[in-house]
């Protein structure tokens, strides 16, 4: 078999391990880095949300494979984009490589966001490095609606050295508020204390973006999901990536409102196909879901956080 033909295909999604070829790979900050891989395979079929599995060394160490979302993919390009954070022996190598030389990848996995249909105003909240997949996210809910403003973004930063993907965020058709920890841009604080005064301040009720109760956001129906609008620029669907006390928060904040919300799950992976159980996560209904292929992205009833 090639290695460019696909090691899985099902009705929903194709999974591809090749050797892809790095266009770049350079420093946003202290530690943060923007790489861009051509692999026309996957950014054919990529949808927000999903992550690809990257070997990082051709030796034995580090021995797993690194698990990184897809921060954008562009078909006429066959490019794929990723932003990652030096956290360890992994992501130094990763950091190290040069324009020209391939990784060897598997992707795309995992089940993204869904963009049901009829959403008019939605909220996309990130932390740190989890607004790297709200790019993708971002540039999709434009494509999908095409109006002048498509939401708003709350994106938190540990300060303003680390901040990146505002002006595309903007250019998405997007009000953007940032906050930083520090304070050195936007407000002092977390993105979950603005998107929760936003929806204070607007009075929206319980009512007011709710679902049909006998379907899920997530799933073969998801973008049929009946949405129905709160009045101007009322939430009506909140998506969020980042630590886990913030996605936490978003939780809470939605159960509050009433308002459905998607939430992409972080956990270290072994296999990233679903068979080794290394990335299990609680379920709401008992036992446990695997990040990895249920996920990463999840209704937020639906886990326990």
């Amino acid at each position: 078999m090639s290695k460019k033909s696909p090691i899985y295909s099902s009705h929903e999604n194709q999974i591809y391990l090749l050797d892809s070829k790095i266009e770049i790979n350079e420093q946003l900050s202290a530690d943060i880095y923007h790489m861009v891989l051509n692999c026309p395979e996957i950014a054919t079929t990529a949808k927000p949300g999903q992550f690809i599995h990257i070997r990082c060394s051709d030796g034995l160490s580090p021995l797993l494979r690194r698990p990184i979302s897809i921060a954008m993919a562009d078909i006429d390009t066959g490019t794929i984009e990723i932003i990652y954070r030096v956290v360890g022996e992994g992501t130094k190598i990763l950091a190290r490589k040069k324009k020209g030389e391939t990784l060897d990848i598997m992707g795309p996995l995992g089940k993204g966001f869904p963009i049901p249909e009829g959403i008019k105003f939605p909220a996309i909240v990130g932390g740190g490095i989890g607004v790297a997949p709200l790019l993708f996210l971002a540039k999709a809910i434009n494509t999908a609606n095409k109006r002048e403003t498509a939401g708003i973004i709350f994106a938190g930063f540990s300060s303003d050295d680390e901040t990146f993907g505002t002006f595309f965020m903007e250019d998405c058709g997007f009000k953007l508020e940032i906050c930083t920890d520090d304070g050195s841009r936007g407000y002092k604080g977390f993105p979950t204390d603005l998107l929760e005064k936003y929806i204070n301040d607007r009075k929206i009720e319980n009512d007011t973006a709710s679902v049909n109760s006998s379907k899920e956001i997530i799933g073969p129906m998801s973008p049929h999901v009946e949405i129905k609008a709160g009045g101007k620029n009322a939430i009506d669907i909140i998506y969020a990536c980042g630590p886990k006390p913030l996605l936490a928060k978003v939780k809470s904040i939605a159960a509050g409102a009433g308002i459905p919300a998607c939430l992409s799950l972080e956990e270290r992976m072994a296999c990233g196909v679903g068979a080794c159980l290394g990335c299990a996560v609680k379920s709401a209904e008992g036992g446990y879901m695997k990040v990895c292929k249920d996920g990463p992205v999840f209704e937020a009833s639906q886990v326990e956080i």
